[in-house]
């Protein structure tokens, strides 16, 4: 363990060479800029934990009461619940012209074809 210590230091990157020499060369220059990244990342820290609890939880709070995020789940699942629609709309359609062509009709059949053209609101022209 001693061996692997001397070893580390006393072949150091060269990037840690160079800030070792700068700290050794102006050592009040390397506390004051040690010091001002501390205060910066301390400053940051408060600022982003003041933005969450005023502005990010007030904003959830508020969407969450007005259903803007379930709205947005709807909007990205639109799409697909069109294209479901249309499927449908085109199997029906399908559905009733094979009941078209049929010559007798059962009262299934006409319970069915009813519950078709309410389903998907298709203007019964016969």
């Amino acid at each position: 363990m001693e061996q692997q210590n001397k070893i580390i230091s006393k072949n150091p990157s060269t990037i840690w060479k160079s800030v070792e020499q700068f700290a050794e060369r102006q050592p009040k220059r390397t506390f004051y800029l040690m010091f001002g990244l501390i205060f910066l990342s301390t400053l940051f820290s408060i600022g982003s934990l003041i933005y969450i609890q005023k502005v990010s939880i007030p904003e959830y709070e508020t969407m969450k009461k007005q259903n803007v995020l379930k709205d947005a789940a709807t909007s990205f699942n639109s799409p697909f619940t069109e294209t479901e629609k249309i499927l449908g709309i085109r199997e029906a359609l399908k559905e009733l012209d094979y009941y078209r062509k049929k010559k007798i009709l059962s009262s299934s059949d006409s319970s069915r074809i009813k519950y078709l053209l309410d389903k998907y609101n298709i203007n019964n022209s016969r």
